[in-house]
């Protein structure tokens, strides 16, 4: 039996399949004023709360330690997992406010010849 709905015709499936790529580019959009990359990333500093740096920020085989940290693959005895050595990027701290010195006092030793007091 032929179909007679307008979902099954060649022109209504690449409106369809359009309409999904171009929401995924516009969500993976990387230049995306709200969904995409940063152009710089730091590490909260002096002054600031702590922040979210992406994942892909922070490593280039993010997945692959991901991956390793939650076990994934882990009881494959057929294939297993290969050793994976993380490449981390060195990222810089942003700092808005100095730092003061840390004063440290010298070392405390009593007398021998006192006692504390009770709620002295």
């Amino acid at each position: 039996m032929a179909s007679t709905r307008n979902r099954n015709t060649a022109g209504d499936f690449r409106q369809e399949q359009m309409a999904k790529e171009k929401f995924s580019n516009y969500y993976s959009y990387e230049k995306s004023n709200f969904y995409g990359v940063p152009e710089t990333s730091y590490f909260a500093g002096n002054g600031l709360g702590c922040a979210k740096v992406a994942h892909r920020n922070l490593s280039s085989n993010y997945c692959d330690i991901e991956t390793q940290l939650f076990g994934i693959g882990s009881t494959n005895l057929v294939n297993p997992m290969p050793e994976v050595k993380p490449d981390i990027y060195q990222l810089k701290t942003a700092h808005i406010a100095d730092k003061l010195p840390v004063v440290a006092v010298s070392k405390f030793t009593p007398d021998a010849n006192q006692r504390p007091m009770w709620l002295n």
